[in-house]
């Protein structure tokens, strides 16, 4: 416990947290926006006519795909090798990555259509059934 209060006491400490903690609110908050510029077009594309609202979703949505694995793939890997010294590591590491920042655009996604379809739901729906 006495080691924990000299840590948070420590400028240094506490300066190179609040950067890390600044960092992580910072990309959370832009896939955030991002979410809901694809919810927003998703929610248009249901609900609205004409194929430019389908279009922009998909776009929106490729353009977050983008964001998520520049984020995920293009910065440090998440390793599962100690090292990577042969060829198969690293494919085998890129491919894993890639699975990673697919698995979190399909969640992200059903996220995104699940909230635009209870908007819909909610805003062409009987109220107060």
């Amino acid at each position: 416990m006495t080691e924990f209060i000299a840590r948070i006491t420590d400028q240094a400490w506490r300066s190179a947290m609040g950067r890390r903690f600044e960092a992580f609110t910072e990309e959370a908050f832009h896939v955030i926006r991002w979410s809901l510029m694809v919810g927003l077009a998703r929610y248009l594309s249901l609900h609205a006519s004409g194929w430019q609202f389908t279009l922009i979703h998909w776009t929106l949505s490729a353009l977050l795909f983008g964001y998520i694995a520049s984020r995920l793939l293009l910065r440090p890997e998440i390793a599962i090798f100690k090292n990577t010294d042969t060829r198969w590591r690293k494919l085998l590491q890129s491919a894993f990555n890639f699975i990673v920042c697919v698995g979190a655009f399909l969640v992200l996604m059903w996220g995104i259509n699940a909230l635009a379809h209870g908007v819909a739901q909610y805003r062409f729906g009987a109220m107060g059934q």
